[in-house]
């Protein structure tokens, strides 16, 4: 590892077969080499790491060094037995990470992602959450209430982890697939709804078409028969008429006055079928407004629908919210209760501990003077005994001093001679290595400015970059946007919606069949392209003309006429290009026209078209004045004396003649010229989105590019960086070693010089000593006999006093015990209760904001419903403005009957008139009329038939419509008329419609059973993963509580334990710790002591080891709680696992470290940085021997 938080240079560990340790001081990283191994295994937990953040891995520097920009931690496995499931004799795991926030993780040095490498040690005890690494948190884990913190380690040693987590992505499809089917049934029950509706129309408009089919032939028939009666009566009538020849010029003045008068008529009619056209402009309008308030109408349905749906959702989720508030209520109530009787246990105990205390403290003081009284005799006594031994071994000594002291100071003199050169060449080397350090320090410095820079360089770079992918990011989304506004749009246009019937049965056959599309240009809506100020005005102005089709010849428009017939498509309007002629304003009254304030142009010339469609636009508005707004629309109007149209941008209308047309809709539908418009800025927008993506893709492959070089840059001024570092180190440590050796040879000189003076001045006090030395030795004999006899008696008084005092300090001990365990268990009561208020407060906020979502939903839903009413309102109005402007266009059409009545009626009264005039020019009026009466019905009778059934006279085969009986085919007519009038409202569309909703609903239920049986085979491998896993993780419990019991007695050396189920689901239920001490009775894992709590759980984790036995295991200070007995039954059963596995106990226990073969010392000589120091305990014992 290196850089990996104390431990910044590279670091190996070579753990070797049996128990090594890991040893050192408080503070030293020794537990950061098993964070090591967390972290390298996959470990994201900063909290479990020990720190706050990831960052806090990487090694921070100390006042002498600088911090490091990245952690690497590699560890290697041997795998040739292939306990790793990867064909690799050697797996080397490595992990970096660096400042940035950037990580790496490779397996044999080969790129891959984090997933990649908790898998691969899923279910082998070594990953992340395996047993293989055992701290005080995993400890903790086992004793903890916590049924699923606890469950997690029985769920790894059992081996079903991967069944969970392939259960857990099974249950998340499951509940895709339910989501999904619910909503297909949303669909098939909406679609169902419609479909017994639809299928009676469709038979009723079944019934419709037979019976217009027979009214069509026998109406026909009578018809034909009427045309030729009236043609035989029309012959006779014109021969009459030229014998009369002569007497014309009589007539020709009356006749005059007839046509005058005929005139007048004329322009009634003219003037009724322009309000007749207007009536049905503003029924096409109205059909158009009652499509869009029908959608509208089934969104706000729809939303309603979902809305309610989700208040339904959130009142279950606040009832549920509510349940659980009462029972953390209850539960808080529980923990005070429990809280009380603590405290009062508490008192009870440090009142008794105070008391016994002050006896002990009493007793102590008396003792302690007793021991000190004996401490000072003994020591005086041992002290004359030492002086006597002294002075009896002083007598022999002072003359053998006196000779040694002779030579010692010749030797020292030659010793200080050989200390004065060795100094000289130290000095030297130090002077050397002084100015090397100078050069490298320079360098390093130069190094370190230029990787500051290189970082600064690589940051801006990256911040650019960052800047780019945004950039990519919203042209993206506006490019993703705008391609599908387009799609949408030419979807619409491809379907042609808002085309009239006919128009998208043509086209649709025009493009599946050319030869039938010869000829056919298209609707004018889609050959002709506005700006977008004048859409409005245009579309006011075209109205139903926007859905004519163009033709290249009337033969082309005839044709197609006659295919609508024969195939009941619907009726529709033609443009022949080689019949239809334009109509221009006069250059006169343009003149004028342009002078008027207001006027914005004629509305032909701002209309972009094909030039071969110059006619058909100069037809429909070349005559149409287009202004700004309707005052200047009526000044216009008023200037020209009402003659021609004008229309305003916001779509008001001054006809001719003076009349007014004019509104605005609560909202107005797109419209057809809009939307060919839109395609076209749409496809221009994705254009140009296109580009500046392209654009933007080609900076960031640059900025990328540059990113990879200053980051390669980057990464070799941080090695260079690294080994300018590293050597200054070692210069600066071997020169406080030179110095240091300097410091030791000075001194040593200096001691030398002083012990020579010494040993001279030495020979002169030994000969006085000597003398002095034995008239003490008779004193000293005296006094020791003396003191003898007073320290026996003390030491028997201080006997008796030890005993008393013994057995006050247990009293206490066992006080002390007791007191501490009850505080210990009030502070966990009072956490647990303060977790459980900050539940319950929490509970309540979720309570009121889910109110609060509920009456936002509620206040949404009444909105919706008061917008429904209002959509069906309008709907209602517009469909009686529909049906008021149908019985308006019926009485016109009857008025104009009652004119062309008056009109006949006319031509009779003349002929009265003219019959008093003259006989013979009454005569050839009355074979005139005759003639004209014949003619007319013979063109009304063909008219007729054109009309109703769009039949031309001239293809008409009379064969084709035969009448065996007159009288019996107008009964039979009039029976069926009957029978249509008793169907009542036809829907024409209803047999297409009926069509395309059966075969989606058949599609829809086709889709329900293939979702539906994909639920089935999801539960039924959800239901096969829970039997694999039930029946794995019984047989694997029942083997680690077999293990349990054998490993717990042999830790305690006896008692009982065993494991059990909560319920009896096995999968989800917690798991119950049972243990019988000997002594003591069986009972659950919280009511044993401390230490026992902890050994329990080592004998635990030591049986499931027994059972999954895993390559290694690291177990980091959990037996910090056992006493000594205890340490050493541990460590013996950890032996008998040395043959296959390696442990790694990171420990500061000396039980522990003796049953250690080999010993890794954690120290930081420097502070902040750990350094490793290896033993074996073989070479140790030799170094002992």
């Amino acid at each position: 590892m290196q850089g990996f938080k104390s431990f910044p240079d590279q670091t190996l560990i070579e753990f070797h077969p049996g128990i090594t340790a890991i040893v050192g001081p408080n503070g030293s990283g020794k537990s950061n080499i098993t964070d090591a191994i967390r972290w390298v295994l996959g470990e994201q937990s900063a909290k479990t790491l020990r720190g706050s953040r990831m960052e806090d891995v990487i090694f921070n520097g100390t006042e002498t060094r600088r911090q490091l920009g990245f952690a690497e931690v590699t560890i290697t496995f041997d795998n040739k037995d292939q306990y790793i499931p990867l064909d690799y004799e050697i797996v080397e795991v490595t992990r970096r990470y660096y400042r940035s926030g950037d990580s790496e993780y490779l397996i044999n040095k080969v790129q891959c992602r984090l997933k990649d490498i908790r898998e691969l040690f899923l279910d082998t005890g070594i990953g992340r959450d395996g047993y293989s690494i055992i701290g005080q948190g995993r400890i903790d884990q086992i004793l903890s209430d916590n049924s699923e913190e606890r469950r997690k380690v029985f769920d790894e040693a059992a081996g079903i982890v991967k069944f969970k987590m392939r259960k857990r992505d099974a249950e998340r499809k499951l509940e895709r697939t339910e989501q999904n089917l619910v909503r297909i049934e949303d669909i098939v029950q909406e679609i169902a709804q419609r479909l017994d509706p639809l299928e009676k129309q469709a038979e009723k408009t079944k019934i419709y078409q037979k019976l217009s089919l027979e009214i069509r032939d026998t109406d026909i028939g009578l018809t034909l028969y009427d045309i030729k009666r009236n043609q035989i009566e029309y012959e006779k009538s014109k021969q009459a008429s030229d014998d009369l020849s002569e007497d014309l010029k009589a007539a020709k003045d009356l006749s005059q006055k007839l046509k005058n008068d005929y005139q007048k008529y004329e322009k009634n009619l003219a003037e009724i079928d322009r309000e007749i056209e207007t009536k049905r402009l503003k029924q096409s309008v109205h059909n158009a407004d009652l499509a869009e308030l029908g959608e509208k109408r089934a969104i706000a349905k729809e939303r309603q629908r979902s809305l309610k749906l989700q208040i339904d959702s959130n009142l279950n989720q606040q009832n549920e919210l509510k349940i659980e508030a009462r029972l953390l209520d209850g539960d808080l109530e529980k923990k005070q209760i429990q809280n009380k009787k603590l405290v009062e246990e508490v008192a009870e105990l440090t009142k008794n501990f105070e008391s016994v205390t002050k006896v002990v403290t009493a007793q102590n003081q008396e003792l302690s003077q007793l021991n000190d009284q004996i401490e000072k005799t003994g020591h005086e006594l041992r002290k004359k005994q030492d002086q006597i031994f002294n002075l009896k071994n002083s007598a022999t000594s002072y003359s053998q001093e006196i000779t040694f002291v002779a030579e010692q100071t010749s030797l020292l003199e030659t010793e200080i001679e050989s200390l004065n050169s060795k100094m000289l060449e130290i000095q030297n080397n130090h002077y050397e290595k002084t100015q090397l350090y100078k050069k490298e320090e320079e360098f390093f410095a130069l190094t370190n400015s230029d990787l500051i820079l290189a970082r600064q360089k690589v940051e801006e770079v990256r911040a650019e970059l960052n800047d780019l992918d945004q950039t990519k990011q919203q042209l993206t989304n506006e490019f993703n946007n705008s391609q599908y506004r387009l799609k949408t749009l030419q979807e619409l246009e491809a379907v042609r919606e808002g085309f009239h019937q006919a128009v998208k049965a043509i086209m649709q056959k025009a493009e599946s069949e050319p030869e039938f599309g010869a000829g056919i240009h298209g609707p004018l809506a889609e050959l002709i392209h506005v700006p977008q100020k004048y859409e409005k005005a245009i579309e006011v102005t075209l109205g139903a003309a926007l859905h004519n089709i163009v033709t290249s010849t009337k033969a082309d428009a005839s044709r197609m006429i006659e295919w609508l017939k024969q195939t009941k498509s619907g009726r529709e309007t033609f443009l022949p290009l080689d019949t239809i002629r334009a109509r221009y304003i006069s250059e006169h009254d343009l003149k004028q026209i342009e002078q008027q304030s207001g006027f914005l142009s004629i509305a032909s010339a701002i209309v972009d078209f094909s030039e071969e469609y110059t006619e058909i636009i100069g037809q429909l508005l070349g005559r149409v004045i287009i202004a700004e707004s309707l005052e200047h629309a009526l000044k216009i109007s008023a200037a020209i004396r009402q003659k021609y149209k004008v229309v305003t941008l916001a779509g008001d209308i001054v006809q001719v003649g003076g009349s007014m047309t004019g509104g605005q809709d609560k909202k107005q539908s797109p419209g057809l010229l809009r939307r060919n418009r839109e395609i076209l800025e749409y496809q221009q927008k994705i254009r140009e989105l296109d580009n500046k993506i392209n654009f933007n893709d080609q900076a960031i492959e640059k900025k990328t590019s540059q990113l990879i070089t200053k980051g390669q840059i980057q990464a070799d001024l941080e090695k260079s960086y690294l080994e300018k570092e590293k050597n200054l180190y070692q210069l600066v440590t071997l020169t406080k070693q030179i110095m240091h050796e300097l410091e030791q040879v000075k001194q040593e000189l200096k001691n030398k010089t002083d012990n020579l003076n010494k040993y001279r001045a030495r020979i002169e006090q030994v000969t006085q000593k000597k003398l002095e030395n034995e008239t003490s030795l008779t004193q000293a004999e005296q006094v020791q006999s003396e003191l003898s006899d007073e320290l026996k008696a003390l030491q028997q008084l201080q006997s008796t006093t030890s005993q008393k005092f013994q057995e006050l300090q247990d009293q206490m001990i066992a006080l002390n015990i007791s007191l501490q365990t009850k505080k210990e268990s009030q502070a966990n009561f009072a956490a647990l209760a303060e977790q459980v208020k900050l539940d319950f407060t929490t509970q309540k906020n979720r309570q009121e904001n889910i109110a609060k979502q509920i009456e936002d939903l509620k206040a949404e839903l009444k909105n919706l419903a008061e917008q429904t009413v209002e959509y069906e309102n309008g709907y209602q109005n517009i469909e009686n403005e529909l049906s008021y402007l149908l019985e308006g266009i019926d009485y016109k059409q009857q008025e104009r009957s009652q004119i062309e009545k008056q009109q006949h009626d006319l031509f009779t009264k003349v002929e009265l008139q003219a019959d008093q005039v003259s006989n013979l020019q009454l005569q050839l009026e009355r074979s005139r009329q005759s003639s004209d009466r014949l003619e007319q019905s013979i063109a009304s009778a063909k008219n007729h038939i054109w009309e109703n059934y769009e039949i031309m006279y001239i293809e008409i085969k009379e064969e084709d419509y035969p009448i065996e009986n007159l009288s019996a085919a107008r009964e039979t007519l009039k029976q069926i008329r009957r029978e249509i009038r008793d169907l009542g409202a036809i829907n024409p569309n209803a047999i297409e419609e009926y069509n395309e909703v059966f075969e989606r609903h058949d599609f829809m239920l086709r889709q329900k059973a293939d979702i539906e049986l994909s639920k089935t085979k999801l539960i039924d491998v959800i239901h096969d993963l829970e039997d694999a896993m039930s029946k794995q993780f019984v047989e694997n419990f029942a083997q680690i509580n077999y293990h349990f019991k054998e490993v717990f007695s042999a830790l305690f050396s006896g008692g009982e334990a065993e494991l059990g189920l909560e319920t009896t689901d096995p999968l989800t239920s917690g798991i119950i710790i049972k243990a019988q001490p000997p002594g003591k009775r069986l009972q659950n894992l919280s009511l044993l002591s401390g230490g026992e709590r902890s050994l329990t759980a080592i004998a635990l984790l030591l049986a499931i080891f027994k059972l999954r036995p895993a390559p290694f295991c690291v177990l980091d200070e959990v037996e910090s709680a056992l006493d000594e007995t205890n340490i050493i039954r541990f460590t013996e059963y950890i032996k008998k696992y040395t043959d296959e596995s390696q442990f790694v106990l990171v420990t500061h226990r000396k039980g522990t470290m003796e049953a250690s073969e080999r010993l890794y010392g954690i120290t930081m000589k420097e502070r902040g940085v750990s350094k490793v120091l290896s033993l074996e305990l073989t070479d140790a014992d030799i170094i002992n021997e």
